[in-house]
């Protein structure tokens, strides 16, 4: 997630189309398509149609943030998992035109441990863009900020702006569904730190990777801050594994948050053209003034192997590797704003990890700030804040290349610089569904037809 959200002081893919294309599952068609620009009435469109879409109020909730998803194994049920302000909801999308609320997990509360007095200091990035507005300084039910990936059929939570944890929830605990909405508490709470930007899981390894942390027991706080490492292996024991910190890829940002603060990251079994790094593995930090690369594969000794800034980029928020490890996409939260210009998406060349390369920018026709990217079969779903999910198809990175392919404006009003409309997008599932939150307008189930 993100340093979601700051307002600047003065502002106060597809595989080839000719191939075989990216089509969702042909056997359902989409109840409201996108005819002549536009879906159900509503929302601009281009090549996304749209299944369905949930108000934050069905989901059980009031604000939206991040979403992931999951497929039963065993059922071959697929789940939206959307965070909200004060949980999580889950949704049965198998039948993407009738999506199920099923119920909502809620969120911890472990503020009697770390008795934090003053939490502007203690969470920092929280009182930045989206947290310095009234609306989410005095969120009754928790924080504007929630984040949560999947591992071995349970999510885990992290959440910004409060003390909280890790939570594990198991999710086959969902198919308990009768019809009657459920609700959840988790299953294991891992509290040796109290707020986390974000979370990062390696599914190959089985470790996750917490970072943004600003209070904690141990690896996290303003003065130490990276990444966070812990075992869950055995999901519902996880345990403390590592620390990595370092204060030598501090580079000059808008904002600095802490020492060594990584806003989120992607850790990854590395598989690329640098030889000398084969099969280790790597996390590719998003670190407010930089990207850096770290090799976590002993969690005792985790090192620095390269890290890269680039001219007038303002705050690394996210980012994302192309599938052969050769280029890594990444979105800038402050630029658009301080620097008055198009959404851009910033393109480094790690094929020579120890050096990477940034190659330019990628200039979008709309003014919105970038937020959460992701790359599925050689597409970039990216969603930008008032302009809604965007897709585009990789071409030569090494210009800066990337080729639209379409769209879905999930905040209609305007595509303005602000912290509005989409949060992220989850493309990940086998049928091409793409689920987004959008922070005031909750879930959308889209349908690609590029």
């Amino acid at each position: 997630m993100r340093f979601s959200s700051y307002i600047p002081p003065f502002f106060l893919i597809m595989i080839l189309v000719f191939v075989s294309g990216c089509k969702s599952d042909e056997g359902i068609d989409a109840s409201s398509p996108c005819e002549d620009g536009t879906a159900s009435g509503t929302y601009s469109c281009e090549n996304f149609d749209l299944y369905a879409h949930l108000s934050a109020e069905d989901l059980g909730g009031t604000r939206l943030n991040d979403i992931w998803g999951w497929t039963d194994p065993q059922t071959n049920k697929d789940y939206a998992l959307v965070g909200l302000t004060d949980g999580v909801s889950f949704v049965d999308i198998s039948d993407p035109n009738s999506p199920v609320v099923i119920g909502k997990l809620e969120e911890s509360n472990i503020n009697a441990k770390f008795k934090v007095v003053d939490p502007s200091e203690a969470y920092p990035a929280c009182y930045l863009g989206i947290g310095t507005t009234e609306a989410s300084k005095n969120i009754a039910e928790g924080s504007t900020w929630r984040d949560l990936k999947v591992f071995d059929d349970h999510v885990f939570v992290v959440s910004d702006g409060q003390a909280h944890g890790m939570q594990v929830f198991d999710l086959t605990k969902l198919r308990d569904y009768d019809g009657e909405f459920l609700t959840f508490t988790h299953d294991t709470l891992y509290d040796r730190f109290a707020n986390a930007h974000n979370i990062a899981i390696n599914e190959q390894t089985g470790f996750a990777y917490v970072v943004g942390i600003t209070s904690s027991e141990i690896c996290g706080s303003r003065q130490e801050t990276g990444l966070h490492i812990i075992d869950i292996n055995s999901p519902l024991n996880p345990s403390f594994a590592g620390c990595y910190f370092d204060p030598e890829t501090e580079l000059p940002s808008a904002v600095n948050v802490g020492i060594g603060y990584k806003h989120d990251a992607q850790c990854v079994n590395y598989d690329g053209p640098d030889s000398e790094y084969s099969g280790k593995e790597l996390c590719f930090g998003s670190a407010e003034g930089a990207v850096v690369i770290s090799d976590v594969t002993d969690k005792n000794n985790p090192t620095t192997i390269g890290f890269s800034g680039a001219s007038e980029m303002q705050y690394s928020h996210q980012g994302w590797l192309t599938e052969d490890h050769t280029y890594f996409l990444m979105n800038d939260e402050i630029d658009e704003g301080n620097l008055g210009r198009n959404t851009k998406t910033y393109i480094w060349d790690v094929r020579n990890l120890e050096t990477p390369t940034f190659v330019g920018h990628y200039t979008h026709d709309t003014p919105s700030i970038d937020h959460n990217l992701y790359i599925k079969d050689n597409i970039v779903y990216q969603t930008n804040y008032t302009s809604g999910l965007r897709a585009f198809r990789i071409g030569n990175l090494a210009n800066a290349e990337l080729i639209p392919l379409g769209y879905f404006d999930t905040h209609p009003e305007n595509d303005n610089v602000g912290y509005s409309g989409t949060w992220s997008n989850y493309p990940f599932f086998k049928n091409d569904v793409v689920i987004v939150s959008d922070i005031e307008d909750g879930l959308f189930i889209l349908k690609p037809t590029f």
